[in-house]
């Protein structure tokens, strides 16, 4: 997409629900370093160092203040939108959640060797891998996991001949400080993957009801051209012949017939690609079926339709779409294709209703497709909207000759009542 459209789209707000699960993530560090905050409160009331009891203390209440700064930031909504300052805060935050418990351990370690205190808190490291995916950035878990890892072994060693502890037990206290912080990367890269796919499809979204506006914007003003520049002229040409109508000519009324058979005619073909009566009546089968049959009689081309997978008496919630797009397709190929064949087929699978149409004409492929959807000609472009707005696909693919378009809907259940039962009958192959 290019131009002021493409413009529009770089200014959408971020998605709710990408703000929603980095709002949830930012939570969870808070309530994670909630326990963290309690740990460290319960081991230095239950098991308290015999020295430095005060210094131990202010140290966690400066780090409660650190993380009730933080929090007022962090929750803040207008924090959201200041990104590359809240990752600097992120590093500062879990900086300091690796320092104060690495300091209260090495400092009860060395001061009181004989209490189980530096051997407790040294536990509180393996919360902060966990804090650390929370954020849902893989760059922050693998880069907090390094020196997290660091400060278990360094605190480990510090504190070993107090502690009387192996290397063994330290290493293997490593190892699986280690295997989680690299399970918080590998977390924190899927929740992240999914935030941006839920970004990228809330974007999409938008994206796609700008287009549908736009395209029911311009099929209003086609439809209005086709009007005033078709029926309304007849109408106006015939009004002007009432005159000589009224003086007795019979010419003059041979004309007013003649421009109210074209009204007629041109007004019937409008309200029939609005609301194409047979497929409201018959079902999209016998609607397809009339479609062939009308360019058979008005083409030289010779036409091809299965439908033996759809029952004749089906209705189903994607029939007008699938109309629209095969009327649509059938219309640009004998416009632009060139063709003397044409293979049409009406299915449905388990959940999906499908048409497939393939000529054996010049072609178009994907990227003349979207040329020509950026260069006015709406039609094919309408179509496509309409599928993907009803959930389902719109295939293009080059064969040689010709083209093969594809039309596939998911199926939520059937219009009208109607049940997916057996074919009653089955189409047979038309060719002119």
């Amino acid at each position: 997409m290019s131009g002021p459209r493409q413009r529009a789209s770089d200014h959408i707000e971020p998605p709710q629900d990408s703000e929603r699960y980095i709002f949830l993530g930012t939570l969870l560090q808070w309530a994670i370093r909630t326990v963290l905050i309690v740990f460290g409160t319960i081991t230095l009331l239950l098991e308290p160092p015999s020295s430095n009891r005060w210094i131990c203390v202010s140290i966690l209440a400066a780090y409660v203040v650190i993380v009730g700064r933080w929090s007022i930031w962090a929750l803040r909504p207008a924090a959201r939108a200041v990104i590359h300052t809240k990752k600097l805060v992120t590093f500062l935050v879990l900086g300091a959640d690796v320092a104060v418990v690495s300091i209260l351990s090495v400092l009860t370690g060395i001061t009181a060797p004989e209490s189980w205190t530096s051997n407790i808190l040294r536990n509180g490291l393996f919360l902060i891998p966990l804090i650390a995916a929370a954020e849902l950035n893989p760059e922050v878990s693998g880069a907090m996991a390094i020196p997290t890892v660091f400060a278990l072994v360094a605190v480990s060693w510090i504190t070993k001949s107090a502690n009387q502890e192996p290397w063994t037990s330290i290493l293997l206290s490593a190892t699986v400080l280690a295997a989680l912080a690299g399970g918080s990367v590998a977390l924190s890269r899927i929740q992240r993957s999914r935030v941006n796919m839920i970004g990228d499809l809330a974007r999409q979204r938008t994206q796609l009801l700008e287009e549908l506006l736009g395209l029911e914007k311009r099929e209003r003003q086609a439809l209005s051209e086709r009007l005033h520049d078709g029926a309304l002229q007849y109408v106006l040409v015939a009004r002007q012949d009432l005159e000589e109508v009224r003086s007795g000519s019979l010419v003059a009324v041979g004309r007013v017939e003649s421009w109210l058979a074209e009204t007629s005619h041109l007004l019937r073909d409008v309200v029939r690609e609005l609301h194409p009566e047979v497929l409201a009546r018959a079902g999209l089968k016998s609607a397809i079926t009339q479609l062939t049959d009308n360019m058979i009689t008005r083409t030289e081309l010779a036409v091809d339709l299965d439908a033996r997978t759809w029952p004749d008496t089906l209705r189903t919630d994607a029939d007008h779409v699938l109309y629209s797009a095969a009327r649509e397709v059938l219309t640009n190929a004998i416009k632009h294709a060139q063709a003397h064949n044409v293979c049409i087929e009406l299915g449905r699978k388990p959940g999906l209703a499908f048409v497939r149409i393939a000529d054996d004409g010049v072609g178009i492929s994907p990227a003349s497709l979207s040329r020509s959807v950026e260069s006015g000609h709406i039609g094919l472009a309408s179509i496509r909207a309409k599928v993907i707005a009803s959930g389902g696909h719109f295939d293009v693919r080059a064969n040689f000759p010709g083209t093969e378009v594809t039309i596939s809907i998911p199926l939520r259940q059937p219009a009208g009542g109607a049940e997916f039962g057996p074919s009653v009958g089955t189409l047979g192959t038309h060719r002119s």
